[in-house]
């Protein structure tokens, strides 16, 4: 079986391992040819995600992403603190069980996306993006931007919320922005010897009674990067990577956030001024990590996602990760739902081809369990974020 994957994301990356793991074909499209762009830090793991990349990578892969994960900590809950850093609660975290001496905890993104890039050679193109495609009872040949065409026996969208496969596939649902920038400022700051040991146990996030949020997140892996790849990998190189907390702050109301394309040398400070005037009179140590921030590490998410899309027709063309179901950030699960969404379709489509079943009915199998797992996660952020996340919904004001 020869599959094209639109979007060299996690969950594209993810399933082209996975194939050829399992003896399949595919090419592997990434628009963006410029990968110094800023993606995100701290990616906070658990079953789903780590137990689908030990479905999808090969053994030693597997093993470089468990031990450039974070160190394990104690406490395996979603924590809130209030602008004092006093708890106010903690549940344990959504997901399956995720125990052992090993649990899955939380990762680099560049790392992990680095070792879901390894030996995949020609498998992916980089700078290709889809636009369209056509299907036939026998295959699919994707469009691509230069117009040039490419066939295979399955299209699987991995490209994104703003999709050109599920545009294509799915062209009812749209992207609803949610206007809201203030709350998606993220950046990078040096862990100071004097930080709270509380602040340690795992993704934190910190909110006041004006409205204001910061989310707090260490990473200190088990085993540096570079060091780990040559132990376990050799023939990997990995950036080195520090220990870092990865922070996500409120910015004051009335904060103008210009495009990237617009920023000057002088927003990123504009913003950690804006970050720091929104938690005044918070613990000193809060402040200390928003002080502290790396500028050049400042980056800007919007926030957007789309509705629960009602069941469609299986056919040759599916969809995984944000292309299927991007949501809202509030519960950190958007990534281990499309690594899930990766390791179960591929299951599917390794039954297919060993003539088990029917190649679009294992497809349409994966899409039903996709929407019964998924869809309850999509609909619990809109209620998480009207409570809790900052107003997203509610309130778009800000």
């Amino acid at each position: 079986m020869h599959v094209l994957i639109a979007g060299g994301g996690l969950s594209g990356l993810a399933l082209a391992q996975g194939l050829r793991k399992d003896g399949h074909t595919c090419t592997v499209f990434e628009r963006d040819a410029d990968d110094s762009r800023k993606i995100g830090y701290y990616l906070h793991m658990n079953a789903d995600g780590g137990e689908a990349l030990r479905r999808c990578l090969p053994e030693d892969l597997f093993e470089l992403y468990a031990a450039t994960s974070r160190q394990t900590y104690d406490r395996r809950q979603s924590i809130v603190l209030d602008d004092q850093l006093n708890e106010l609660s903690a549940q344990p975290h959504l997901g399956p069980p995720n125990e052992g001496e090993r649990p899955h905890t939380g990762v680099h993104r560049r790392t992990l996306r680095s070792i879901l890039r390894a030996r995949l050679g020609d498998s992916l193109r980089i700078g290709a993006k889809v636009v369209g495609y056509t299907q036939t009872p026998s295959g699919v040949t994707v469009t691509l931007a230069d117009g040039t065409t490419v066939d295979g026996d399955v299209l699987v969208g991995a490209d994104g919320i703003r999709s050109a496969v599920r545009a294509q596939l799915l062209p009812e649902i749209t992207v609803v922005d949610t206007g809201v920038r203030g709350l998606g400022v993220y950046g990078r700051t040096p862990v100071p010897a004097d930080l709270p040991a509380h602040l340690n146990d795992g993704v934190i996030i910190a909110a006041d009674r004006k409205g204001s949020r910061l989310l707090i997140a260490v990473y200190r892996p088990r085993q540096r990067a570079d060091e780990a790849a040559a132990a376990i990998a050799p023939d990997l190189t990995l950036e080195p990577v520090g220990d870092y907390i990865m922070m996500s702050c409120s910015v004051v109301p009335g904060t103008v956030i210009p495009p990237a394309s617009e920023w000057t040398a002088e927003t990123p400070a504009m913003l950690r001024e804006a970050m720091l005037a929104a938690i005044e009179g918070w613990h000193p140590a809060a402040r200390d990590i928003v002080a502290g921030v790396d500028l050049d590490s400042i980056f800007v998410i919007p926030f957007g996602f789309i509705m629960p899309a009602p069941a469609w027709e299986p056919s040759r063309v599916t969809l995984v990760g944000d292309a299927a179901h991007a949501m809202l950030p509030t519960l950190g699960l958007g990534a281990n739902l499309a690594l899930r969404d990766a390791a179960h379709l591929l299951d599917q489509l390794s039954v297919a081809a060993r003539g088990e079943v029917d190649l679009v009915a294992a497809i349409g199998a994966y899409e039903a369990e996709m929407r019964d797992y998924v869809y309850p996660f999509m609909r619990m952020t809109m209620d998480h974020d009207r409570q809790f996340g900052g107003g997203a919904l509610s309130d778009r004001s800000h």
